[in-house]
């Protein structure tokens, strides 16, 4: 899928006000003690909807933009998104486009993967952000913030990607 401007523009502004909420509120509401990733989350449901090129870009670009606001190493956010992003967009033609269910139990398993791909890089450069235990409890988290996110989102996303909500259903 190319993204046109009047669909780059929806993008754009649904990742401002994701990176403002994440930056502003999203701290605020903690699930067992961890602040939940929706910018991660919502890179991968957009990625479900393109192809892996394009979908590794939106993670790099949304990475770039979340690396301005965190205090890691610049970068290590923006890889993670990119490889996340093109899984994503490397699984959407297996998935049932219009399976809702599916559709979100695949965003929370990319979720916990790219919450252990972020740490398995901090490890590789010499950072330890959390122990073994906090990690599995963080993708737990992601993953399960993912799911009624994703769902929520979905119809949201599809919009800005001008994609055809009548083929979504629920029931398969």
């Amino acid at each position: 899928m190319k993204l046109g401007a009047s669909v780059a523009s929806r993008l754009g502004a649904i990742f401002a006000t994701v990176f403002v909420l994440q930056v502003s509120l999203v701290p605020h509401f903690r699930l067992g003690g961890y602040v939940i990733d929706l910018p991660l989350i919502v890179v991968v449901l957009v990625g479900l909807h393109l192809n892996p090129q394009t979908g590794s870009l939106i993670g790099f670009v949304v990475g770039l933009m979340i690396d301005l606001a965190l205090e890691t190493p610049f970068g290590m956010t923006a890889l993670t998104f990119s490889l996340i992003g093109f899984a994503a967009g490397s699984a959407s033609p297996h998935l049932a486009e219009r399976n809702l269910i599916i559709r979100s139990l695949t965003v929370a398993l990319l979720g916990a993967t790219a919450t252990a791909l972020f740490a398995s890089f901090g490890v590789l450069i010499g950072l330890e952000y959390v122990t073994r235990r906090e990690l599995g409890a963080i993708a737990l988290v992601t993953s399960a913030a993912a799911i009624p996110i994703a769902t929520l989102l979905s119809p949201l996303i599809r919009w800005s990607l001008a994609l055809r909500s009548s083929s979504i259903r629920s029931d398969q």
